[in-house]
């Protein structure tokens, strides 16, 4: 509380405080009293306004007190009028600290009605924000004066706090099962009429038939050992909707720079050589090859954040950041182990799984696909065939739970592998790409045979098993949720090599 010296009294008699710089909090004291009125003398309103109703929406310390005893008499289903509520704050000892009996009376005689309670808790909420940012950039400015603290620790926290603060007041709207029939038909129809893949297409034929396009709200992890192609099957899936699509997508590398990307993006749509793009070491003639064949990168709308060991309160703030400005609708984060929590965890598994839970909260709230790829253990190194599993996530089995979604970069090709078996075809591993979807909430699992180009760092439709998604129905097998492949090819069945849990099998 401030001293007697920082206290002054406005013409009601209410004690104003004033901060450090010298200012009133904001604060609408009328629409306070004008809100705990409307609540008194028409308590069924507060159904409707309950998710959005908190004791730190006021300023005041007795509307406070006031607030605080209405959700309690409300979660105990007690009758909400002048006399149960004076009943309860008198019983609550705390009567005579909001003004008695007296003031009570006097707030129902602000309004007339209850019919403008939401409008008005709406801009009690804006109040509370300013608040509350002052009261946290106060103290972030103390501790920048002080010297004493890494700064950015204090940088971190203060988008932390920051980030909780906007949190506190966001609540998700409760839908009837009508509602959300309704609109399911509706999208439905939409993609029946127009032939459009309801999620974010990647042009991967054979990914887009299994999950008709990355969906909203997903959180899909692409994870594999290094040198395994996760960035380059990452950066060809982002290519075709920026480029063909003009989708918005964002990125945000935390291992190769913005310029080593934009190089292999140059080499998708040239055909040259990626390293040699990277490196500078061209001809005059095939940089102007470059200039021609990638002027759709002009106008693609595909943004690029390449900042090294960002926080996961960072790179909320910036994610939010592309879809309110640039309506990003894709985001891939390369790569998950990189970054870091921004809390004060020790424990790094622990911290990972925070980062894996933060990822699928901001999906969520952004109502957008999330991509990020992710590290495996060695433990795949030590099987004969090198195939990853489930259990080889590394360092969090909270990333196998958060994910919608978790898909295994392998080539047999790389362990010198020379052909490889799916279902009853047999492939050379020479330019194979397989893509083990080993996880899949709302769908198939099963192997997607692509092909890698090296020299483009580049994943594409393998030609075979394009040519037969044209003529033929490839089918994926319908699995049960979070089934993992087995190590060993033989023993699996089906055309992609899935094999379901005894538990699950229908007899």
């Amino acid at each position: 509380m401030a001293g007697d010296k920082d206290k002054k009294y406005n013409k009601r008699n209410t004690v104003v405080e004033f901060t450090e710089l010298g200012k009133i909090p904001p604060q609408a004291l009328e629409l306070e009293e004008a809100v705990l009125g409307a609540l008194i003398i028409d308590s069924g309103s507060f159904d409707r306004v309950i998710k959005d109703f908190s004791e730190g929406l006021f300023y005041r310390e007795a509307n406070r007190i006031i607030a605080n005893a209405f959700i309690e008499m409300y979660h105990a289903n007690q009758t909400i009028d002048v006399l149960t509520l004076c009943q309860k704050l008198r019983d609550d000892k705390k009567l005579d600290e909001v003004g008695g009996a007296l003031y009570l009376t006097k707030l129902t005689g602000r309004v007339a009605s209850a019919s403008h309670v939401d409008f008005h808790i709406k801009i009690l909420q804006q109040k509370s924000i300013q608040r509350q940012i002052i009261q946290i950039c106060s103290s972030s400015i103390t501790k920048a004066y002080a010297d004493e603290e890494d700064v950015f620790d204090v940088f971190a926290e203060l988008q932390l706090k920051l980030d909780d603060s906007i949190k506190s007041i966001m609540n998700y709207e409760i839908s009837s099962i009508k509602d959300i029939h309704l609109s399911n038909i509706e999208e439905s129809k939409i993609v029946a009429e127009t032939g459009v893949q309801s999620g974010v297409v990647t042009g991967l034929r054979l990914v887009d038939k299994m999950t008709s396009g990355w969906q909203k709200s997903d959180l899909i992890i692409i994870a594999g050992r290094p040198s395994m192609g996760k960035t380059a099957v990452a950066l060809s899936m982002v290519t075709f909707p920026t480029i063909e699509k003009d989708i918005p997508v964002g990125i945000f590398s935390l291992e190769m720079s913005k310029s080593q990307l934009g190089g292999r993006m140059q080499s998708h749509l040239s055909t040259i050589d990626a390293s040699r793009i990277i490196k500078k070491q061209l001809e005059m003639g095939e940089v102007l090859h470059i200039e021609k064949t990638c002027g759709k990168l002009l106008s693609a709308p595909l943004y690029i954040d390449d900042t090294p060991n960002i926080s996961l309160v960072e790179l909320k703030g910036k994610a939010r950041r592309l879809v309110r400005e640039k309506g990003v609708k894709l985001i891939v984060i390369d790569y998950l182990q990189l970054m870091r929590s921004g809390l004060d965890i020790r424990n790094r598994e622990q911290e990972i799984a925070e980062i894996s839970r933060g990822l699928k909260g901001l999906a969520k709230e952004l109502d957008i696909p999330i991509i990020a790829l992710s590290q495996l253990s060695r433990v795949a190194e030590t099987r004969t065939d090198k195939k990853p599993m489930l259990a080889d996530l590394r360092e969090s089995g909270q990333i196998e739970q958060d994910a919608d979604m978790v898909i295994f970069c392998y080539r047999p090709e790389y362990y010198g592998i020379d052909t490889y078996e799916i279902g009853s075809d047999t492939l050379e591993t020479k330019g194979l790409f397989l893509l083990i979807v080993a996880k899949h909430r709302n769908g198939e699992l099963g192997e997607v045979p692509l092909q890698f180009i090296h020299s483009l760092t580049k994943v594409t439709n393998h030609p075979m098993w394009d040519k037969q998604e044209e003529t033929t129905s490839v089918g994926f097998g319908a699995m049960p949720q979070n089934t993992e492949f087995d190590v060993n090819p033989s023993n699996n069945v089906g055309n992609f090599g899935m094999k379901p849990e005894e538990d699950d099998l229908p007899f």
